[in-house]
């Protein structure tokens, strides 16, 4: 199906993939490459001790050459070429990998789940087993902080852990074990692509001085995120106004008591317009951390813009999902964040689009430069317009 050529310290080699994982092995060792097959990246360089050519006059073959990545290797290229070469519905196969985004081998197997059991319906951990343990002993392990990084970044981890990490380096003031409640204060540092991860003690050092792997840690985590989640609603004024060409806008402003009864629709036209990328985590999919210790960026999940009727009108509302509380400054900033979005980012974008209703077009403003204009919390929200409606009666 592939031919492979490796080069390695004046040797060579030369075969075809698939075949058995011993019989591949054993053509290595006979050539005298003493590398695993599992260490032979398939994007080599030529600053590496070896190359790795591959060629193929097979259609299927060319399609999986064109989709590996750097972290590819050729036990993992012999695998998949061992399921893919005995299917008869290669025509199938072909249009659905070039159908797809997927840009590696594990990408591939994805797409065909059925066939591959790391991909199956039966639950696959990666984890280590004790040869008769006599005791499963275990300890409180408080996670402090959570960092996601790359297939690549954690492998580097988890191949050395005793080696000295910036990550754990930056965090390791608020790793420390606590006597008193026989706990210990963790890092967990997470694969985001396929969601391993290991928690660690560094004791004060630069490396993972302790440390355990943990199957499906970012499913863990996320869960916790998800059961965990405080909601945190800002209101504002907003502005409906018949839709125009030019400014001013003053006389096409329309009563928002009147238009209480298109709430539904106006949410249904925010969330179509909104950017797919927009639909999970709302604004803050546009926020940029100030560093790694952002409060914001670690706490705040999410934060979506409706309307919604109160006291008889429509009114703008940021819902977000926050984790614990925020503290003080960092619910100012956030606060801030939300009104640069709504004047300057996120709002002046929906403003810009206009939706047909049965009393014309409109367009939607959750800012105004009306110094009675502004964004606070709910509560403060409900107390402010009580207080106006029974001064007015």
């Amino acid at each position: 199906m592939i031919n492979v050529k490796i080069r390695y310290m004046g040797k060579e080699l030369s075969t075809e993939i698939p075949k058995r994982s011993h019989e591949l092995s054993a053509e290595l060792k006979k050539a005298g490459i003493d590398l695993p097959s599992e260490k032979l990246k398939l994007r080599s360089s030529t600053k590496d001790q070896y190359l790795v050519g591959l060629y193929t006059n097979n259609p299927l073959g060319d399609v999986i050459i064109d989709r590996l990545c750097d972290n590819d290797n050729l036990l993992e290229l012999n695998n998949l070429c061992e399921i893919l070469d005995k299917a008869s519905d290669r025509d199938n196969i072909m249009r659905c990998i070039l159908d797809s985004d997927v840009r590696c081998i594990n990408g591939i197997k994805k797409l065909f789940a059925d066939r591959f059991m790391e991909f199956s319906d039966k639950l696959v951990l990666n984890t280590s087993l004790e040869r008769k343990p006599t005791e499963l002993a275990v300890k409180g392990c408080i996670i402090e902080k959570a960092i996601p990084v790359s297939h690549r970044k954690f492998e580097a981890i988890t191949k050395a852990p005793l080696r000295d990490e910036p990550l754990i380096a930056e965090n390791k003031d608020i790793m420390y074990f606590d006597s008193k409640y026989n706990m210990y204060h963790c890092l967990l540092i997470y694969d985001k692509d396929f969601g391993d991860g290991i928690v660690v003690e560094s004791e004060g050092s630069d490396y993972a001085r302790y440390a355990q792997y943990v199957p499906q840690a970012k499913t863990i985590y996320e869960q916790y995120r998800a059961t965990h989640l405080n909601e945190l609603r800002f209101c504002c004024p907003i502005e409906i106004y018949q839709h125009i060409y030019d400014y001013p806008r003053d006389n096409c402003i329309l009563d928002n008591a009147d238009m209480a009864g298109y709430a539904d629709d106006i949410n249904a036209f925010i969330y179509e317009n909104d950017l797919p990328a927009e639909h999970e985590r709302g604004l803050m999919h546009w926020y940029h951390p100030e560093g790694p210790d952002d409060e914001i960026a670690e706490k705040v999940q999410s934060a979506h813009c409706t309307v919604e009727v109160i006291n008889g009108e429509l009114t703008g509302v940021i819902t977000a999902k926050i984790i614990g509380e925020l503290s003080d400054e960092s619910m100012a900033k956030f606060t801030d964040y939300c009104v640069g979005q709504l004047s300057d980012g996120w709002g002046e974008s929906l403003e810009q689009k206009y939706m047909r209703t049965e009393c014309g077009e409109i367009n939607i403003s959750f800012w105004s430069d009306d110094e009675a204009w502004a964004l606070v919390p709910e509560d403060d929200y409900l107390s402010d317009n009580t207080q106006n409606l029974e001064m007015s009666m």
